[in-house]
């Protein structure tokens, strides 16, 4: 028997919706840190 917890379909379960903020927090993580950074070695020159 599948979780209804982790069930991705019509209904988003619970746990599909962590799985996917998870992966954008990630991705906004990523991009952000690449953005400082290049800011923080723009600013050393």
């Amino acid at each position: 028997m599948i979780t209804p917890l982790l069930y991705i379909g019509p209904g988003l379960g619970l746990g599909a919706g962590i799985l996917i903020a998870l992966v954008l927090l990630l991705i906004v993580f990523a991009f952000g840190y690449r953005i400082w950074y290049g800011i923080k070695k723009a600013r050393k020159k």
